[in-house]
């Protein structure tokens, strides 16, 4: 599966566990243990990763293409970033230095956004 398929996938998981979290008991770990045995995957659809996939859908709530120029590894450091503009301001930054995952994390630790 290409990476831009993967982060659509991974998108459209996590806006389906947060329109049913309300309904069902244990809906993340019950994806979990679905779409590990459908697709095979058990490491890439674990309970943490599911959680980073409805965080990702929450934090980015209409995919467009800019999107797909960061990986997932990206968007699981930028949703850990609790102040949308704060977020934004590296989402931005990543894109336009095209950094690296290890790049976006420590330009993160240094705190550049209070900086500006």
């Amino acid at each position: 599966m290409n990476l831009t398929k993967r982060l659509f996938l991974f998108w459209k998981i996590g806006k389906s566990v947060f329109k049913k979290q309300n309904y069902y008991e244990n809906v993340i770990s019950k994806y979990s243990v679905y779409l590990s045995y459908y697709f095979g995957m058990s490491k890439t659809f674990s309970i943490s990763n599911i959680n980073y996939m409805k965080k990702f859908y929450k934090c980015f709530p209409n995919y467009y293409k800019e999107l797909e120029e960061l990986s997932f590894e990206h968007y699981k450091l930028l949703v850990d970033i609790s102040g949308l503009e704060e977020r934004y301001f590296y989402f931005r930054v990543a894109l336009f230095c095209r950094s690296t995952v290890s790049e976006l994390s420590e330009i993160i630790n240094e705190d550049t956004y209070f900086y500006i």
